[in-house]
């Protein structure tokens, strides 16, 4: 497949995925994000974690404002991603709301530029959808792609909605996948594990 086949297909289907998850009622996505929040607490992996990177979901993406707020009070290390204006992302340590202030797309981001320095034990990353082998399509601007690829971490965990888990999603070599899919149904261990 070549290059802009691959580029025309991930366009169709982000397009695809988008309608889809603009089609869950609001409040179907507020009992599922609830659902999927119970999930990612039951998985010791999470539990046991000291430090974790974590994305400030947006719009109809789950909802990851209460774990947040339950990896606060828990007292976990937690990061945050933020978008530089080099088109990079880093993450950002998160101790506070009062931190945050409307960033790119009016998405809440951290005030400061200063990068995490640790390893994370888990990384919990949004997407538009993913395949049960944990390929994994977002928004196009592989900000996802390049920090798995240049930072340590021991798990990925992706967050979804059950209609956004298909069959097959276009990918290659540069897609990396998650280890685990968290939906409100069900948690998929992805059966090819890379870790970093």
């Amino acid at each position: 497949m070549t290059d802009n086949t691959l580029t025309a297909r991930k366009t169709e289907m982000r397009a695809k995925l988008k309608q889809i998850r603009a089609a869950i009622p609001a409040e179907s996505r507020k009992t599922s994000s609830q659902a999927i929040f119970n999930n990612i607490l039951s998985l010791h992996e999470v539990t046991n974690a000291k430090t974790v990177f974590i994305y400030i979901s947006y719009g109809n993406e789950v909802d990851t404002h209460s774990l947040l707020k339950y990896f606060l009070d828990e007292g976990k290390t937690l990061a945050v991603p933020k978008i530089l204006p080099a088109k990079t992302m880093i993450a950002v340590p998160f101790t506070s709301w009062e931190e945050l202030t409307p960033g790119e797309l009016g998405i809440l981001t951290p005030v400061s530029d200063q990068p995490f320095t640790g390893n994370f034990d888990v990384v919990i990353t949004p997407g538009l959808g993913f395949t049960q082998q944990g390929h994994r399509i977002g928004y196009g601007r592989g900000y996802y792609d390049k920090w798995f690829a240049q930072n340590r971490h021991s798990l990925r965990i992706a967050t979804a909605y059950e209609p956004t888990v298909l069959d097959e999603i276009p990918a290659n070599e540069n897609d990396i996948r998650v280890n685990m899919i968290v939906t409100e149904k069900r948690i998929i261990k992805c059966r090819e594990k890379n870790k970093l």
